[in-house]
């Protein structure tokens, strides 16, 4: 009989209702197991990189495999994300990077030359609330690297 009556203080909406109460904010998604995709990108040099328009993507998995598309051709890498009680600067190291081998525009090469580049230097990440919902950034040693969103589906 406790155990009923706590399950029904915990839930926010009513028995049978798992929707959340209007106003109450969405939860913030795993930096794994949640395909981003780039909307900001700085290059080594600190100035801003065009994401043009087919963004790199990435998706760590429960395994510790990251994966996406990088500008122009799908990559691949280890990731170690360390363990952390919030989503605040979480350690997030990326081994190195392989990926297929197709050509395509200048800009597209750029981008991918300065995304793979970057997720060498990574050190951590964060997932916060941002105006158009979560956002995941990476930091290096320099600060602030790059900036996602959640994928939207298709």
């Amino acid at each position: 009989m406790i155990t009923a009556i706590l399950v029904s203080c915990a839930s926010p909406a009513g028995p049978g209702d798992a929707s959340p109460r209007p106003g109450t904010p969405a939860a913030l998604p795993s930096i794994d197991r949640t395909e981003w995709t780039c909307v900001e990108l700085i290059g080594a040099d600190g100035t801003p990189v065009s994401v043009t328009d087919q963004p790199p993507s990435l998706l760590i998995s429960a395994e510790g495999r990251a994966s996406g598309f990088a500008g122009v051709n799908r990559y691949f890498a280890e990731a170690s994300v360390g363990n952390a009680i919030s989503q605040a600067n979480v350690p997030l190291r990326f081994g190195p990077v392989g990926a297929t081998r197709m050509a395509g525009p200048p800009e597209r090469m750029a981008l991918e030359e300065a995304f793979t580049s970057m997720l060498g230097t990574v050190r951590s990440a964060s997932v916060a609330a941002g105006p158009r919902g979560a956002v995941l950034t990476l930091r290096n040693e320099r600060g602030d690297c790059a900036r996602f969103e959640p994928a939207r589906a298709q």
